[in-house]
């Protein structure tokens, strides 16, 4: 990440806390990748040692892929890490920035997510309804555990937009300047889980 990611030089409690919720399920989630080498060489060792390769082993290995896939997708917008054009982004002052990300996350990113969540829900429940499973007669059963990951996921993407749009809030509004803290009592705290708190070198190096 480059020097300029708001994320090295502010720490906003709230936006903290739900990107740790996101990052630690997604993180747990990566362990599949081992499972998923481990069934790859399995087959591998199964089709070219022994000529006879098992159809099981074969979806289970799309089936870790998807998993490892869909939670790493939350993963990444915690970390701003997914795939962008910023060829016109970055030459943008600051401000405008901020109200880009804004923008796109309410007009595109979250319609998005709950258009994908709405019709992946209900692929889900008619799954488990019928007990679908495999097409192919010695593949895997309960079809609807794979489906149900699509729904799940988009609930954790959604918890990490909800993070990046009120981390982009924050600071285009405390943009260039210090918010005042001479607030009492409970407005005080919730004033603290919004506010960008500028972040100490040691600190920023310890996030990397």
């Amino acid at each position: 990440m480059s020097a300029g990611n708001p994320t090295l030089q502010y720490h906003i409690p709230v936006v903290a806390f739900l990107n740790a919720i996101v990052r630690r399920i997604a993180e747990t989630t990566a362990w599949f990748n081992v499972i998923l080498i481990g069934v790859i060489v399995a087959q591998v060792v199964m089709r070219y040692g022994f000529n006879k390769g098992l159809v099981p082993l074969e979806e289970l290995m799309w089936h870790l892929y998807a998993v490892a896939f869909m939670f790493g997708m939350a993963y990444a917008v915690t970390n701003d890490s997914h795939i962008r054009v910023d060829l016109v982004h970055m030459a943008l002052p600051k401000r405008t920035q901020h109200v880009f990300e804004i923008l796109g996350i309410l007009l595109l990113l979250m319609p998005f997510l709950w258009i994908v969540f709405d019709h992946s829900l209900g692929w889900t429940l008619e799954a488990y309804r019928v007990n679908e499973s495999s097409a192919n007669p010695t593949g895997l059963p309960y079809r609807w555990l794979i489906k149900a990951v699509v729904p799940i996921t988009m609930v954790l993407i959604f918890i990490a937009a909800l993070a990046r749009l009120i981390q982009e809030v924050s600071l285009l509004l405390h943009h260039g300047k210090e918010p005042d803290d001479d607030v009492p009592g409970r407005v005080s705290m919730m004033r603290h889980l919004f506010k960008p708190q500028r972040r100490d070198d040691d600190d920023a190096g310890g996030a990397r």
